[in-house]
């Protein structure tokens, strides 16, 4: 999950707590995390995790796949949160990831709190998109990596999360496997990229940190600082 550094909150695998990720230094293929929005590419990529919206849950558990559903968290939603997260759970999903958008440092606080709630309430995994600040200054260099990767569902590979599509890796295809796509892919710039987020993410003063939201925020501005 984070490589044995669990900020506080910890592992939550039957354990009734909530995973905080933040990932290890993984750089080998095999033992890179691999996501996937569809679930037509899980046999172009074995042993990747499935993740999809609420409203595709349903489906996708009732063809026997092990369902992570990934909720939006924004402003207008923190206070439906566990009710967002019982829907999913009830639908099938195996584990509830949550990335925040947009939400203040309080309600940040209140929807881990929540998903706490959750975790021991519906006997689920259960992860939220967050990472704790003493834990971003004490060891930012964790935070300086080019994975997971994830493929979206037309099959276009992009590294760390859906946001970043100006370093794609490519799509894969007939012609294109996911090795082959990493074997031709330079990390470097999604490093650089990760080294100017962190200085923006260390500004920031919440006890809890949206360190993907920072990534999308540098990706999103002209790239002077390269």
């Amino acid at each position: 999950m984070n490589g044995g550094k669990t900020p506080p909150g910890g592992d939550r695998r039957g354990r009734n707590r909530t995973a905080w990720y933040f990932g290890d230094r993984r750089t080998l293929l095999k033992d890179m995390g691999v996501e996937v929005c569809d679930p037509r590419w899980l046999t172009a990529v074995p042993g990747a995790e499935l993740v999809v919206a609420l409203d595709e849950v349903g489906e996708h558990a009732a063809e026997g796949h092990r369902v992570t559903v990934l909720i939006d968290l924004v402003p207008g939603n923190v206070s439906k949160l566990r009710h967002l997260a019982a829907e999913a759970v009830g639908e099938g999903a195996r584990k509830v990831r949550v990335r925040p958008h947009g939400v203040d440092r309080v309600d940040l606080v209140y929807a881990a709190v929540e998903l706490n709630r959750v975790a021991e309430d519906d006997a689920v995994e259960v992860r939220f998109d967050v990472t704790s600040a003493a834990l971003l200054r004490a060891d930012p260099a964790a935070f300086v990596r080019a994975d997971p990767l994830v493929v979206k569902a037309d099959g276009t590979v992009v590294p760390i999360c859906a946001g970043l599509e100006r370093y794609a890796l490519g799509s894969l295809g007939p012609l294109d496997s996911l090795d082959d796509l990493v074997a031709a892919w330079d990390p470097e710039p999604v490093r650089d990229l990760c080294r100017v987020a962190l200085d923006r993410a260390l500004a920031d003063t919440g006890p809890l940190v949206s360190w993907y939201e920072h990534l999308i925020r540098t990706a999103a501005v002209p790239r002077s600082w390269c």
